[in-house]
């Protein structure tokens, strides 16, 4: 694809989005299809693909997040704040991260990326411009401090190294970088780690995603994390980065990170902390991951790690949309308010179960294939190093950790309040079809991942799970059925907050 049409496609795409957010169109259906055909037509770029198959994935779980997200934001905006001010922020922020992961030269990668962490401040901040949360400024200038400023270093690191000529007219895959330096690695790749939320640079992140608005912080966690491991993938696919360097850090900081996050959203009271938390656990696994790909070379672990983010993009960010609508709906974010959303809103409860269930690895969603792809590619090197075992260890406890806080986020939907709160606004629920639908693709891309070769290195498995996936994703319809009548007969108990129903 020459440049000159891709920079059309680019056009169009922003054309498109800026329609749908003009005037009264934002709030209407025209406006909503506008938007959602701007992030659609950045997937003609997957035409004669430029790039490495870790970008083209990553467009395309941008764009199924990005119209969602759209959706979403529209509705969640105007009853929270009584304004669409939100939904061009949003917008722009989301369709500024695909844009980044279509990068073709360094000098539109650089560009793209601080244009993504500007708009991204002003989302951190967004409550305490709009006079909601004062605390919102706090969390806004570590981001800059703690996530921008070391990326921007990286970047600018990487700049130097290839010079304007090559920047404005080389493609990133046939860059020659001098990365052997142990200095300059570290430099670079820290900056890049502190992106993804991996220690030691990884503290900005919990404010950050939970003061955010939930149709924010679903794209921070979602989509802008994974930004830090592309920039690591990318440094790694160049082939001249310190080896050591990379091994060293990814091991040593992922493992502690992935360990640490599990912890701390373990011991959390507000739902979106308990996600904020589990982000830096889940993009650290993903760095001790690449780490392995650095120590070894084989391909299994930058699969693992590929599939990983894909998983958590969706599922993450169908869980902070899930936030909002709760938050909402009781105007609370603390579990000990909670634990009647399942009476007021069943279909709400299971999109979360579902995006709960791929967090896990239950099957038949890709949180599973990404758990099998790991543990897979984990199994395959524990004979050749210790290494190998103890990352395999890290990541068994990161998962048991994974269940103790996802079964605490389900209680705010299925609990046993403790305080009644009367004053719901259920009309929340509107929002419910775009987060159970993003939930949902969670299973419709578990099924294109494991049929589509896009597991070339488990390809040997395939003709296993596949029909494994078929039982289970029938049994999984049957369970989500009888689980969504139960919850809806839950209405029915007039018992409960209060002797009466909203």
């Amino acid at each position: 694809m020459n440049d000159a049409l891709r920079y059309a496609v680019y056009s169009a795409s922003m054309a498109l989005v800026l329609a749908g957010n003009a005037g009264l169109l934002r709030l209407s259906r025209l406006g909503s299809a506008l938007r959602v055909l701007g992030f659609v037509v950045l997937l003609l770029l997957l035409r004669e693909w430029y790039l490495e198959t870790f970008p083209a994935i990553l467009l395309v779980t941008s764009v199924v997040t990005g119209c969602l997200v759209t959706l979403y934001t529209a509705g969640y905006s105007i009853r929270k704040y009584g304004t669409g001010t939100l939904q061009p922020l949003v917008d722009f922020f989301t369709l500024s991260i695909a844009l980044v992961f279509t990068s073709r030269y360094l000098i539109e990668l650089v560009a793209l990326w601080l244009i993504a962490e500007i708009l991204g401040f002003f989302v951190v901040v967004y409550d305490a411009i709009v006079g909601a949360n004062p605390r919102a400024w706090p969390a806004g200038l570590r981001y800059l401090v703690v996530s921008m400023v070391p990326a921007d270093l990286s970047l600018l690191v990487l700049l130097a190294l290839a010079g304007l000529r090559a920047s404005l007219s080389v493609p990133i895959p046939a860059l020659e970088l001098d990365l052997g330096s142990p200095v300059v690695a570290v430099v670079v790749m820290l900056g890049f780690m502190a992106k993804a939320a991996v220690a030691p640079l990884h503290f900005w992140l919990p404010d950050a995603h939970s003061i955010a608005p939930s149709p924010g912080s679903a794209i921070l966690s979602g989509l802008m994390v994974k930004m830090g491991i592309y920039g690591l993938v990318r440094l790694m696919l160049l082939g001249t980065l310190n080896a050591s360097a990379a091994v060293l850090l990814c091991l040593v900081f992922g493992s502690l990170t992935a360990i640490y996050g599990g912890l701390q959203a373990l011991v959390q009271s507000d739902i979106k902390r308990i996600l904020a938390y589990s982000t830096v656990s889940h993009t650290s696994a993903m760095a001790l991951l690449l780490g392995l790909y650095a120590l070894s070379g084989s391909e299994e672990f930058l699969v693992a790690a590929t599939v990983y983010a894909v998983a958590h993009a969706i599922y993450k960010a169908s869980l902070f949309m899930d936030s909002g609508v709760i938050e909402l709906l009781a105007h609370t974010r603390s579990l000990e308010r909670l634990g009647y959303v399942s009476r007021v809103l069943p279909s709400e409860t299971l999109s979360a179960l579902v995006s709960v269930l791929s967090l896990v690895g239950a099957p038949p969603t890709l949180g599973f294939l990404s758990k099998l792809a790991v543990f897979v590619s984990l199994a395959g090197h524990i004979a050749a190093s210790w290494v190998y075992l103890a990352a395999t260890l890290v990541v068994v406890f990161e998962v048991a950790l994974s269940v103790g806080y996802s079964v605490r986020y389900l209680l705010a939907h299925v609990g046993s309040p403790v305080y009644r709160y009367e004053e719901l606004d259920p009309s929340s629920g509107r929002l419910t079809p775009y987060v159970l639908t993003l939930s949902a693709s969670s299973l419709a891309l578990a099924y294109y991942a494991a049929g589509s070769g896009a597991l070339a290195p488990l390809a040997d498995l395939m003709p296993q799970v596949l029909p494994l996936l078929g039982l289970f994703g029938a049994l999984f319809g049957v369970v989500g059925w009888i689980t969504y009548t139960m919850l809806k007969h839950g209405r029915r108990d007039e018992a409960w907050l209060g002797g009466a129903r909203p």
